[in-house]
């Protein structure tokens, strides 16, 4: 009999990286021959009125439609293994204490800090990274500092819930946690949750194999690809480019698009592009002779730099914590001192004087890390995840 697994996705009103996950997640099972069935919520009736603040805070704590939806499904599809990847706002925990009254193992990837941190992301306007709420019980600093949408209400309705879910015990009710990184790991096994360590493990998502770029065919300039906002680091590489002149691109849009702009007409040697569609990113990725991730926040997983592996691209990456343990100093490529404008342009001017074989052997080594983060490593870790939660379940009957 083929292994069931229920995946169970909140989509935001906003499309994000979590949906593309969820998605990649789903067809992947599909196509290694595991049944899969999907129960998916939406938060398209949180408008932000007041009426609906109330009641969405209400529905917050337990929606006891999702939970007559989650005991429908389950109750027909009868899954092995029950995986969450997004709870917030309309599934809530009503999704967990079922599959738990039916004795169904619960796995929940944590994408994000939310369950320890307001905005999701450890970090505050003013403060990157910011780590004050993350092993008090009530986060009181996100609330008096707005970190959810900038809104002291909403701030406080969701710490209210994810407060009474820890004092109700439902989160250490999860059977396993998926992380995407060793930081990660540390950072929740040390919040207010209080989880056991068996019940936190790491499992990297993936990226789709898009080949192999040649080194010798690599042109002389620098990328950077992404969201344009304070914490990825744009003023620092921005400034970098003002000291130092190398060819740089940049790829993406943002709150800092303007003066991304600025900077490109002032300097000659930068070129901004915007946002592009994926295979341009790929094409400008595979040609780059290093791709540049200057962020001064922990970051979560980023694709791009997992691209970057898939493709052979030499980083030079900020050495934040998380990020340093993702990329290999003098391995994969360079690390700089975070936030450090000279610190960076140092590290570009080594690797434009690299010698070609130099490169080549960061090229290697950076699609050698490719394969932890491969289709093919990722369908291995998650089947045996859920095997292990299988027999841990037939054990105890």
């Amino acid at each position: 009999m083929r292994m069931r697994v229920l995946l169970i996705h909140n989509f935001y009103q906003q499309a994000g990286g979590e949906d593309t996950v969820f998605q990649q997640e789903i067809a992947l099972l599909r196509e290694n021959g595991v049944e899969v069935e999907t129960l998916t919520f939406t938060n398209e009736n949180f408008d932000g009125t007041l009426a609906r603040k109330l009641s969405s805070a209400m529905r917050s704590l337990y929606n006891t439609h999702s939970a007559a939806r989650t005991k429908q499904v389950i109750g027909q599809f009868r899954p092995d293994v029950v995986h969450i990847h997004n709870l917030f706002y309309t599934a809530t925990a009503a999704v967990i204490r079922v599959a738990k009254q039916r004795a169904v193992p619960v796995v929940m990837t944590l994408h994000n800090y939310r369950l320890v941190c307001v905005n999701g992301l450890l970090m505050r306007e003013g403060k990157v990274p910011c780590e004050t709420c993350l092993t008090q019980l009530i986060p009181v600093a996100g609330i008096r500092h707005a970190c959810f949408r900038k809104s002291h209400l909403q701030s406080a309705q969701l710490s209210l819930t994810t407060l009474l879910h820890k004092l109700t015990g439902i989160w250490r009710s999860v059977d396993r946690f998926v992380v995407l990184t060793a930081f990660a790991r540390q950072k929740i096994l040390t919040s207010s949750l209080h989880l056991l360590p068996t019940q936190v493990v790491v499992k990297p998502n993936f990226v789709p194999d898009v080949g192999y770029a040649d080194p010798a065919k690599r042109q002389d300039y620098f990328l950077f690809i992404g969201r344009l906002s304070p914490e990825k680091g744009i003023r620092v590489m921005l400034e970098a480019a003002k000291k130092k002149s190398f060819n740089l691109r940049i790829i993406g849009d943002g709150p800092l698009r303007r003066e991304v702009a600025q900077a490109a007409t002032r300097l000659p040697q930068v070129a901004f592009t915007g946002w592009q569609d994926r295979s341009v990113v790929l094409a400008a990725l595979k040609m780059c002779r290093a791709l540049i991730v200057p962020s001064v926040w922990y970051e979560g997983l980023p694709t791009v730099i997992l691209e970057a592996f898939a493709t052979g691209t030499p980083i030079i990456c900020s050495d934040q914590e998380n990020l340093n343990q993702i990329v290999s100093d003098g391995q994969v490529g360079r690390l700089f001192k975070t936030g450090n404008s000279d610190d960076l342009s140092r590290v570009i001017d080594e690797l434009s004087h690299h010698k070609p074989e130099q490169l080549a052997q960061y090229a290697q080594n950076s699609r050698q890390a490719y394969g932890k983060y491969s289709k093919e490593s990722s369908y291995r870790a998650t089947m045996s995840l859920y095997e292990s939660l299988i027999i841990e379940k037939a054990a105890l009957v």
